[in-house]
């Protein structure tokens, strides 16, 4: 074999070589680590972030938030080994800062759809019914498709907002703050609104002149714990954490705290 031949093997192997480890050393580089539950364990702090508007499953009291979904994050933390820091989101913005990492979770009662599921990886800890609030005054409405043709105040981006886009010919006001449309109830510029039950529960108690109950706009629907797509390991962690309070009963004593 004469030496330009074997210049030219020699050449052909290193670059095969070349060309094989630099594939390999891009797939390494292109499976990213999942560090979500040891960064939270390190820092001994879970951020979870929560319209706090919302009561009684998440409000400011005096600049501290409580709630129904503030007391059972607590103890997912606390199952964790770590605490939970609290951090007062809009509504609207709540998903897209979890993306962005500026918290680690978002509970917010929000429910599980599968739009959001493209968005973020979701913890189911209840289900929860969406209910028809009127006024004592007004003809009792109890199905969503008696509401075809009525004025309806919602919370923008919610189930609600959806189901009452649903009814046929219904006037839907959508506002950022779900406590609004319950203004607008109480003033007689909407017929009624949709809302979680435990809240409409709650209006419905603090205000039984000016509010109740009249029916279900529908069947009751999950809502969750939502983490971003990655973080599969905080998500694991965050499932068994639940999965236990369910099993030994202390997340029915939470419950029964705020609704019994």
């Amino acid at each position: 074999m004469s030496r330009s031949r074997k210049s030219f093997f020699s050449l052909l192997s290193i670059t095969c070589f070349v060309l094989f480890l630099s594939i390999l050393l891009a797939g390494c580089g292109g499976q990213k680590t999942d560090t979500s539950l040891s960064d939270v364990m390190k820092a001994g702090v879970i951020k979870v972030a929560t319209d706090d508007t919302y009561p009684p499953l998440e409000y400011n009291d005096n600049g501290t938030i409580k709630g129904y979904d503030i007391d059972f994050m607590t103890e997912v933390a606390s199952r964790l080994g770590v605490k939970a820091e609290f951090i007062s989101t809009k509504w609207d913005g709540l998903l897209t800062g979890l993306s962005v990492k500026q918290y680690d979770a978002v509970i917010s009662s929000m429910n599980i759809t599968p739009d959001r599921q493209k968005e973020a990886n979701f913890v189911e800890y209840q289900q929860w019914l969406q209910v028809i609030v009127m006024s004592p005054n007004a003809e009792p409405i109890s199905t969503l498709e008696g509401l075809e043709g009525k004025r309806i105040a919602v919370q923008v981006a919610t189930t609600s907002e959806e189901m009452a886009k649903s009814v046929k010919d219904a006037q839907v006001t959508s506002f950022e703050s779900f406590d609004t449309t319950f203004m607008e109830l109480k003033n007689g510029r909407c017929d009624a609104i949709i809302i979680d039950e435990p809240v409409g529960m709650y209006y419905q108690k603090l205000e039984p002149s000016a509010f109740v109950i009249t029916g279900a706009a529908g069947e009751k629907a999950p809502v969750g714990i939502a983490l971003r797509k990655d973080a599969v390991e905080l998500t694991e962690a965050i499932e068994e954490a639940v999965r236990e309070m369910k099993e030994d009963g202390t997340a029915d004593r939470i419950f029964e705290k705020w609704f019994k």
